[in-house]
């Protein structure tokens, strides 16, 4: 199911189902302050009177600077001594409980973990992570919820009744981070300002952000160096000529197929189908009601009846397809320009990646790339943990440490000589380091993204060129960061339902036309009171 059909609410989403309706029932009884009506009272206007203040860091100059056209800087070397940033532990002595999960195989156990045992030396208290793979939080969220055991610091994306839910249960960080309180907190204060929609409900911070943009933007992936085996070039100006790229990257007797998975959001990107929602005429339009949806769907039906993608791509697990892109079976991947690091550990010394941007479908320009959403997920604070409240902001200010910092350095490649080694004055992860570092800090604070790739030369300037192509003519979502009950209700079933008629279509199951139908039925069960509330939303805001 792609990020349009879930409608933003898949593994963002976090729950459905059975889901949605055991954590509905444990908040039956919640307090409705902060629901502000169908958008929470979540619009930039309300936001402003609250937003913390910005300060940005400037300890570490990029080697390519990105900020100004909207994409992350970019750093070629880490810096030979790195600037100590946190002079005390953060922590208290007490463990401090984290729920929150993964999108990589859960790590060591402490007992057998260096990285993890350090970590709890530095943080100055033990970190306890109830980390769960990314496709199982959502039932894990809403158990936790019903028996009061979210833990301290818990991860919370687009659940039913947020608002609700994060008044009755989260403590309110307003007057901890509000305006230039948050300079208590200057790694804090240092994230992007957009970030901070998606914590503010009813005019109370509930929550820090972890902050994407740019770098989640989703992009196709290409091993460049199996490409020019094959003598093939690394760009495509139509989809004909992406479907004959295909061809021809199929080899049967290697048991390669082109794509290591659907590429469901780049054939969509050929057709110019909008950024999830477009504003037209007063009113909202899903991008599922674009005539063009039944073009894309007919060319990823003709790439799968051919052959092109490889067989297990609606069964397997996100891992298998980075496994696929890095042993060459599937040379071409959909993923995200944050992904590069984990497709880079996949692949051989030999291995080099390219990305190819979406062509218009008919060869008349360039496709329209979706850009990544702001902010990734949020991270409160238990109201069981308020009397620690101060101690748990000192943890996730340490977890948001930037590019260039000791800290940093740190938290993303683990202990020197254990974790990772020193190439050419770089750090690079271990095969020990990749496992062991996989907590899931990541998805509890981050700083803003950086563009940091020693593990293969070029690589940094790889993924800063092809972002500076692509991501600042990028379609943003215009209603991104804004709220709507039935989206975060509904959203989730909604979504599963047009993702299995698009699944029978691609698969020729059933015929293109059925989908008319199935967008028919999601406006009348749902998706109409969504793009009403979101338009609300929307108008509020301006």
């Amino acid at each position: 199911m792609t990020k349009l059909e879930s409608l933003r609410l898949s593994r963002r989403a976090l729950l459905g189902g059975g889901a949605a309706v055991g954590l509905s029932a444990a908040l039956a009884g919640c307090s409705n302050e902060g629901r502000g009506g169908a958008t929470g009272a979540n619009d930039p206007g309300t936001k402003s009177k609250v937003r913390p203040a910005y300060l940005r860091y400037e300890g570490v100059a990029p080697d390519l600077a990105g900020a100004e056209i909207g994409i992350p800087d970019a750093f070629i070397r880490y810096p030979a001594d790195p600037v100590q940033a946190i002079t005390e532990p953060p922590g208290d002595g007490k463990p401090i409980k984290v729920m929150t999960y993964t999108n990589t195989p859960v790590p060591p156990k402490l007992a057998q973990n260096e990285f993890w045992q350090e970590l709890n030396e530095r943080v100055g208290s033990p970190v306890e992570v109830n980390l769960t793979p990314s496709v199982d939080y959502g039932q894990k969220f809403a158990t936790a919820v019903a028996g009061g055991q979210l833990g301290e610091l818990f991860m919370i994306g687009g659940i039913p009744q947020k608002p609700q839910m994060l008044a009755a249960k989260a403590v309110d960080l307003t007057p901890y981070l509000s305006g230039d309180k948050i300079k208590n907190y200057p790694f804090l204060a240092n994230l992007p300002e957009t970030s901070w929609n998606a914590a503010i409900f009813g005019g109370k911070i509930y929550g820090v952000p972890i902050p994407r943009g740019a770098i989640s933007t989703m992009v196709l992936y290409a091993r460049k160096d199996i490409l020019d085996e094959y003598g093939l070039p690394a760009e495509v100006t139509s989809a004909d000529e992406f479907v004959q790229l295909c061809r021809e990257l199929t080899d049967g007797p290697k048991n390669r197929f082109a794509l290591a998975d659907l590429p469901r959001e780049y054939v969509r990107n050929m057709f110019a189908i909008p950024n999830q929602w477009r504003v037209q005429d007063g009113k909202l339009i899903s991008g599922l009601e674009e005539p063009a949806q039944e073009e894309a769907l007919a060319l990823l039906a003709k790439l799968w009846k051919s052959g092109y993608v490889h067989p297990d791509a609606f069964t397997g697990q996100n891992q298998d397809r980075k496994t696929r892109f890095g042993n060459g079976t599937g040379p071409l991947v959909p993923g995200t320009f944050s992904g590069w690091p984990a497709y880079l550990q996949t692949m051989d010394k030999a291995g080099e990646i390219a990305i190819m941007a979406p062509p218009a479908h008919d060869g008349s320009g360039v496709g329209h790339t979706w850009l990544g959403e702001p902010t990734i997920s949020v991270t409160a604070v238990s109201k069981e943990a308020e009397d620690r409240v101060e101690t748990l902001l000192a943890y996730l200010n340490y977890l948001a440490t930037p590019f260039g910092t000791s800290e940093y350095l740190f938290r993303k490649y683990g202990i020197a000589g254990v974790d990772h080694t020193v190439v050419d004055g770089n750090p690079v992860l271990t095969d020990k380091g990749f496992s062991e570092t996989q907590l899931g800090l990541q998805y509890q604070a981050d700083g803003p993204w950086a563009i940091f790739l020693p593990e293969k030369e070029g690589s940094t300037e790889a993924c800063f060129n092809a972002m500076k192509e692509i991501c600042p003519e990028a379609l943003a979502n215009p209603v991104d960061g804004l709220y709507s009950e039935t989206n975060n209700r509904k959203g989730p079933q909604l979504g599963r339902a047009i993702g299995d008629v698009t699944d029978d279509i691609i698969q020729g199951r059933k015929p293109v036309s059925d989908w008319a139908r199935a967008v028919a039925k999601w406006k009348k069960d749902g998706g109409d009171k969504i793009a009403e509330e979101l338009y609300a939303a929307y108008e509020a805001s301006r």
